[in-house]
C-alpha cells in the first residue's frame, strides 16, 4: 500500500491534523456497547461477571414505555422525540444516542441500577456534555 500522500504535505502534522472521530467513538460505539452490557447482550451466554450491570427486562420495558409516553409531550421545535430504546436501539443513529446519553438516560436510569454504576454513567454523561461544548469555561476545566 505504501505511505499516504498526506505525509508529503507540509501543512499536515501527524497526529494533530486528525481530530478524534467523536461521533463514531461515543455515539456509534460506546453508547451501544454499554446498552448491550446493561441488557445482558454484550458478552456471550454463560459469562457471569457482568450480572451486576444487567438490568432486568421489566426495568427496560418500563424505560421503553416511559420513552414512548414522553414522545407525545415533546414540542416539534426540540427535534425528533426519542424512540423506545428497547425496541429500536439497533437502528439508533448518532443523534439518537446523543439525546439518550445527554438528555434521557440519567432520569430514566435513576434508582433503577446500582448507585455505583449510575454514578459512573453520570460521570460519562458529564464528560460527553463537556466534550460537546464549543468553549470550556475555567470552571469546566476545574471540574475535569
Amino acid at each position: 500500500k505504501g505511505h499516504s500522500v498526506l505525509f508529503d504535505l507540509d501543512a499536515t502534522n501527524f497526529p494533530n491534523s486528525f481530530p478524534l472521530d467523536f461521533m463514531h467513538l461515543i455515539y456509534e460505539n460506546i453508547a451501544g456497547y454499554i446498552f448491550k452490557l446493561w441488557t445482558g447482550n454484550f458478552f456471550q451466554k454463560g459469562y457471569e461477571d457482568n450480572k451486576d450491570y444487567v438490568l432486568d427486562k421489566a426495568i427496560w420495558n418500563e424505560i421503553g414505555n416511559n420513552m414512548n409516553n414522553v414522545r407525545k409531550t415533546i414540542p416539534a421545535y426540540l427535534g425528533r422525540p426519542p424512540r423506545n430504546i428497547v425496541l429500536y436501539y439497533n437502528g439508533y443513529k448518532a443523534e439518537e444516542w446523543f439525546t439518550w446519553i445527554t438528555l434521557y438516560s440519567l432520569p430514566l436510569l435513576k434508582d433503577r441500577m446500582p448507585i455505583r454504576n449510575y454514578e459512573g454513567w453520570a460521570n460519562f454523561v458529564k464528560a460527553v456534555r463537556l466534550c460537546n461544548k464549543l468553549v470550556l469555561t475555567s470552571q469546566d476545566i476545574k471540574n475535569i
